[in-house]
């Protein structure tokens, strides 16, 4: 376990308000099908969005063609990626990582409850499942125990992390208003 005042702490205390918002939108998404498809097409907005910004890295490839199959077998189409983000900097980059790997915690969650709607790894969760079964988290914190940034570079992180969880909250909106907020 990494000590409270490493990376992997400061990136966890500066993105909290944006997490929690995030955790808000997601909500009642997996009461009903609707919702479900509802969250489907944010995060394949949201993956979109993080291959500008990280490029085409194989998990956000394969993260992409499993958000397509889902959203085939709930039946709903998906949405445009929209602006793209304009975040060039690595330890920026870095930012959005933290936020895509973190979400593999939630998406364990998740899994189960979209389980209960009838879908499972074969057939609409294939997204959530391979999300959920990957080690990009324990991969990025060590990454995160091992790096040492300079305070400026730190900022960039937090401001990375924060920019992709706002990405995130504009795809929930979009899917759910049909406007980006």
């Amino acid at each position: 376990m990494s000590p409270p005042n490493s990376l992997r702490w400061r990136l966890r205390d500066a993105t909290a308000d944006a997490h929690a918002r995030v955790d808000a939108r997601v909500g009642d998404a997996f009461d009903d099908v609707a919702g479900y498809a509802m969250f489907l097409r944010a995060m394949h907005r949201f993956v979109a969005n993080a291959r500008h910004v990280l490029g085409d890295a194989d998990d956000l490839v394969a993260c992409e063609a499993a958000l397509l199959e889902d959203l085939s077998v709930v039946g709903s189409a998906p949405v445009d990626s929209g602006e793209a983000p304009a975040t060039t900097r690595d330890d920026a980059r870095l930012g959005w990582r933290y936020v895509i790997a973190g979400s593999s915690l939630g998406a364990r969650v998740l899994v189960r409850r979209v389980e209960a709607l009838g879908f499972d790894a074969t057939r609409g969760a294939r997204y959530l499942t391979l999300h959920a079964q990957g080690d990009a988290w324990r991969t990025l914190l060590s990454t995160l125990d091992a790096l040492r940034l300079s305070p400026g570079e730190e900022r960039a992180a937090c401001a990375g992390a924060n920019e992709a969880f706002a990405c995130v909250e504009r795809c929930l909106d979009n899917a759910r208003y049909g406007a980006v907020a």
